[in-house]
């Protein structure tokens, strides 16, 4: 996995829609947990995590990467 350049920007609807989908979590409206479909435990799982996205299972919605910062 070389020369992979990663980008990011803001989802469609700009700023505003990020802050509402934020205000729902934060509110108890809306659970982003259930959206999470695999979980990986530290930095040598992301590459595991990106081949999964690239291989696109049927049951994936969204794999998380928990690191330990400490």
């Amino acid at each position: 996995m070389s020369n992979i350049n990663i980008t990011n920007g803001l989802c469609p609807g700009g700023a505003v829609r990020m802050e509402r989908l934020a205000d729902l979590a934060l509110m108890g409206r809306q659970d982003p947990e259930l959206l999470v479909t695999h979980k990986f435990e530290g930095l040598e799982k992301i590459e595991d995590a990106l081949y999964l996205m690239k291989e696109k299972p049927k049951d994936l919605i969204k794999p998380v990467v928990k690191l330990d910062l400490d």
